[in-house]
């Protein structure tokens, strides 16, 4: 998958916990990814440019580079209006198209949801057919989030303005441009407020974005070389109390907050066998989830323990797959003549 929040203060970076003043700038790169659900309609300030940033609830954005003020600013675009479900009934061509996109996108990710589920209980059985569904029904969410971001970037563009006619010879006598004297630049609407967030420092992160009841939060997952690299599991504790994953051999305890890596002692295109533990209120640990993942050297998954609804022992998992990108490799320029090289192996 090439792709892809919530407050976390000993782990996370919350938004606004860095803010300065004096606004230092910054140079990082980031996805990001909406917890809850998708949000549409938002974008974040880079100087005087507004960049559309759409987001998925189960795939990460394209990664954006941003140079600028410390912290990013995330506002609604004038031309969406927030989140898609939301939103009043779109009143242009290109809006209605993304509104159009988006349901579509939202019944591809439900079912990818139950696919998911579905080979997690099943293990091996039915793999071949539920599997490529899953790889057709990403590549057209990728497909998708392209298309919605093509159509919002084309609409944020400012429309010529008419000339000649009545029209501009009253806005002459008005006061305005007058023949020979250059165009005045229109002034740019103001933008709402959506969200901020501080970095750290220089880097390269995954954004998590939350909607809650008091707020947006912007939460940041270090993403540098080698910090949760393909082939691993990184799982991120937001229960109430310790819990332990194990796979065979390999336990990984996370405190209440606690993030972790872990990578399954089986090789690629395996199979591997894995527990959730919580502590009880006696001190004993006890299961609270069971899963069986099928790994994959070139995929990673981002976890989030949940606690369940009633409030017992188990845990519940949301988890965030994303695959490697494998660019490809441009072919050798041959001169007059010469033969075609043979591809290496």
């Amino acid at each position: 998958m090439r792709r892809s929040c919530l407050l976390l203060p000993l782990l996370f970076v919350g938004a606004g916990a860095l803010g300065q003043s004096a606004e230092p700038r910054i140079r990082a790169q980031f996805r990001a990814l909406s917890f809850d659900g998708a949000i549409l309609g938002i974008g974040y300030l880079d100087g005087k440019d507004l960049r559309p940033l759409d987001l998925s609830a189960d795939c990460f954005t394209t990664e954006q580079s941003y140079v600028g003020p410390n912290p990013l600013r995330l506002v609604r675009r004038d031309d969406a209006g927030g989140l898609a479900l939301t939103a009043p009934p779109p009143t242009n061509p290109a809006q209605a198209k993304i509104q159009a996109l988006a349901q579509e996108l939202e019944g591809v990710q439900r079912r990818m949801a139950t696919l998911t589920a579905g080979a997690r209980e099943q293990g091996g059985r039915g793999k071949a057919g539920s599997a490529k569904e899953i790889g057709l029904l990403k590549a057209r969410g990728e497909e998708l989030n392209r298309e919605m971001s093509a159509l919002a970037q084309a609409s944020t563009l400012p429309e010529t303005p008419p000339t000649g006619g009545a029209e501009s010879k009253g806005r002459a006598k008005a006061g305005g441009n007058v023949a020979g004297a250059p165009p005045t630049k229109p002034e740019r609407p103001p933008h709402q407020p959506f969200a901020s967030f501080a970095f750290p420092g220089d880097g390269r992160y995954l954004l998590l974005v939350q909607q809650t009841a008091a707020g947006t939060t912007v939460n940041a997952i270090d993403d540098r070389e080698g910090a949760f690299p393909f082939g691993t599991m990184q799982f991120v504790n937001l229960t109430a109390g310790p819990v332990e994953i194990r796979f065979g051999a390999k336990n990984l305890a996370l405190a209440p907050k606690g993030k972790g890596t872990l990578r399954p002692g089986g090789g690629n295109n395996t199979y591997a066998e894995g527990e959730i533990h919580t502590r009880g209120d006696d001190g004993q640990f006890r299961l609270g989830y069971s899963m069986r993942i099928f790994q994959q050297d070139d995929v990673r998954t981002l976890y989030f323990l949940l606690p369940t609804e009633d409030g017992g022992h188990g845990v519940r998992l949301k988890g965030v797959e994303e695959r490697r990108s494998n660019e490809p490799t441009p072919p050798p320029v041959a001169g007059p003549g010469d033969k075609p090289a043979a591809p290496s192996r």
